[in-house]
């Protein structure tokens, strides 16, 4: 009797396990084989379409040139978006200056945008003045910070001031004769950062990638040419104004049947 049992209570055991057994196989042939599953179509993350854009973005470090590493994320960042990123140490500004002119003279006519976070922020002013001279137009600067205080060059037409008042941040003028967008946004409020931080706050880099993208994306600045020639004065065979021609008048609307 107990021999009876042991076959469908192995069988029942089978069962409940996913196991089971095909009609007409006994125990002896061995056990069923599992169902493969079918293997599902793999799905690529499909990752953010790169920009294609000239724009050119140059980021300046401060102190010693390893307490700014946020300037560094933010670049790979916008390298990864497609935007032309690199990274310097405030100390090279002049040679960042001779290299924006050379590729200005070059024919290089993209947008340019300037990021520096504390004597890199101090720095990103001198800069901007050496391009003032030649008459290069700065597109976009974000000061991270700055120790000190500078006014906005009339060459630049957005500045974007990013600091706290902390000990270390500061204000940022405008110029005589400042014709572009200049915004100060004080940070003071927000203790998850400070000065040591605030290039590498996250949500910062998200505002300046959405700053570059909306105001130093696009068409390249056409360079100005020459001042067109002036039209011969009027004579007395010319004096007389042209007629104007008649505007052409709508056509008539069919009727309706």
């Amino acid at each position: 009797m107990i021999a009876a049992l042991r076959l469908p209570l192995f069988a029942a055991l089978t069962a409940v396990l996913g196991f089971g057994l095909l009609a007409g196989q006994s125990l002896a042939a061995g056990a069923v084989p599992l169902p493969k599953p079918k293997p599902k179509p793999h799905l690529a993350a499909a990752g953010p379409a790169k920009i294609s854009t000239d724009t050119r973005v140059y980021l300046l470090r401060g102190l010693l040139n390893i307490f700014s590493l946020g300037m560094d994320a933010l670049a790979d960042k916008l390298n990864a978006m497609g935007i032309k990123s690199e990274v310097f140490n405030h100390d090279s500004w002049p040679s960042v200056a001779s290299r924006i002119i050379d590729d200005y003279r070059g024919g290089q006519q993209g947008a340019v945008v300037l990021i520096g976070h504390s004597l890199g922020a101090d720095v990103l002013f001198q800069l901007i003045e050496r391009l003032e001279r030649e008459n290069i137009p700065v597109r976009l600067a974000v000061p991270f910070d700055p120790t000190g205080t500078y006014e906005v060059p009339k060459n630049v037409d957005y500045l974007l001031n990013l600091y706290q008042h902390n000990g270390f941040g500061r204000r940022v003028a405008a110029s005589p004769g400042f014709k572009g967008e200049l915004v100060n946004m004080d940070l003071s409020k927000d203790e998850s950062i400070g000065h040591g931080s605030i290039d590498k706050a996250p949500q910062l880099h998200d505002l300046v990638i959405a700053k570059i993208r909306k105001v130093a994306i696009g068409p390249a600045p056409k360079r100005k040419g020459a001042p067109p020639k002036p039209k011969p004065a009027a004579t007395a065979k010319n004096s007389e104004p042209e007629a104007q021609k008649p505007e052409a008048s709508p056509a008539a609307a069919a009727p309706r049947t």
